[in-house]
């Protein structure tokens, strides 16, 4: 009985090792290759082509928020404030009142004084008519 078990045991491995060949591979366990007419297939390792140069332009890099890099970047340290209207956020510095445009609201809030990183925009639009427009970058408690 335990002799029929081996037996039986070597037949299903040796089975599961030729089903992973792959077909065309190589020669098959029922096909001896003395008698085959063909020569026996060389296997080469499977190396993806080189890949043809790239035309195509690099992506643009994004800027890095520094105060050297671009000479724009202000960094102003005031008093916040609520505006006449509703939903906007003033910065007291000395000599200037900025509406602070993007400003983090958990930290940007009435009486508290605050240092914020941006540009100015004194051209740009707004509902709340007080202030220099100001675009935020960063906003940390000062």
């Amino acid at each position: 009985m335990r002799g029929s078990a081996a037996v039986l045991l070597c037949v299903v491995l040796a089975s599961c090792g030729a089903a992973q060949t792959p077909a065309g591979s190589g020669p098959s366990s029922s096909q001896p290759s003395s008698t085959s007419s063909e020569a026996p297939a060389t296997t080469t390792p499977s190396i993806p082509p080189p890949l043809p140069p790239s035309s195509a332009p690099l992506p643009p890099t994004l800027p890095t928020p520094t105060r050297a890099l671009d000479p724009d970047v202000k960094t102003v340290r005031g008093t916040i404030s609520a505006g006449v209207e509703a939903g906007c956020t003033l910065l007291t510095a000395p000599g200037e009142q900025y509406l602070l445009l993007g400003a983090d609201p958990a930290i940007a809030v009435a009486g508290a004084v605050v240092e914020v990183s941006g540009k100015p925009d004194p051209g740009a639009m707004t509902t709340c008519q007080q202030g220099t427009p100001f675009h935020v970058t960063s906003t940390r408690r000062g």
